[in-house]
């Protein structure tokens, strides 16, 4: 046993072996390090952000969506003969060149806008809508960079209390936030259509008018729901809003982006 220990300490301790024991030493170094540093890019990754964080990241892949009223224009209603007409709503990109809104924002227009978050306006083409689930997709003709596209999150996570993120363009003021927690989830609402869509999430993030059509983000700055509506009596913010999910979303967008590529072909 001590002959071996002789070997192995003037191995060690001969120049071949010092060498040796030092890039062995590198490498399990290196090793650790890439590994610790591959383990702080994946915590980093799933870290919360603070909602001036969201909006640092994310403000830029939300649009402003005006309208040009045309015939037939969809009013929103506010209580029992009261309607009203919004001019501007909210949008967000989902990839290059597609914006996603609401239907309900831009159903009737004779034409319509986008104003991107540098200021830049832009003109938009309607592709499809779902009445069904009041969702709508612009065709915006921009360069790609120029366009961020938001990541579309699983709404089957979401959990009540979770923290959440709304920006939009309340009442025409573009890049508006607001946060909030989610005060509820499967909640079923009713489209313009007056067709049922469930698993919405209601949110205490204050929303207005304007805002339908933006994103509702998570801490990660994904998107967990498309704004819909809000409950108010006196047509202002009470506090309860409600938004389409994005796994409905993400089910319609695929749709539609199909149903335009065979008309496209």
């Amino acid at each position: 046993m001590q002959k071996r220990r002789d070997v192995w300490l003037s191995t060690v301790l001969s120049p071949k072996g010092a060498v040796l024991a030092l890039v062995l030493a590198a490498f399990t170094f290196g090793a650790i390090t890439t590994f610790a540093v591959q383990g702080m890019a994946r915590a980093a990754s799933d870290e919360e952000l603070s909602v001036a964080e969201v909006y640092a990241n994310k403000a830029a892949g939300i649009v402003r969506v005006d309208v040009t009223p045309g015939p037939g224009r969809y009013a929103f209603s506010v209580g029992p003969g009261r309607d009203v007409l919004v001019p501007s709503g909210s949008g967000f990109v989902h990839s290059s060149g597609v914006v996603v809104t609401s239907r309900h924002v831009v159903v009737g227009a004779s034409a319509i806008h986008v104003r991107l978050a540098d200021g830049r306006v832009l003109r938009a083409r309607y592709i499809a809508g779902d009445p069904d689930s009041d969702i709508a997709l612009l065709d915006v003709d921009a360069p790609a960079a120029g366009l961020r596209p938001l990541t579309l999150a699983d709404s089957s996570a979401v959990r009540v209390g979770d923290a959440v993120v709304a920006i939009g363009s309340p009442f025409g003021l573009a890049s508006s936030v607001t946060a909030g927690i989610v005060s509820g989830v499967d909640r079923t609402i009713m489209a313009p259509d007056n067709s049922p869509v469930v698993g919405a999430i209601q949110t205490d993030a204050a929303i207005n008018h304007g805002n339908s059509g933006g994103p509702l983000l998570d801490v990660h700055g994904d998107v967990i729901g498309v704004v819909a509506q809000f409950m108010s009596a006196s047509g202002g913010n009470n506090g309860v809003a409600l938004a389409v999910p994005s796994n409905t979303v993400r089910t319609v967008v695929t749709r539609l982006l199909s149903r335009r590529a065979r008309t496209d072909v």
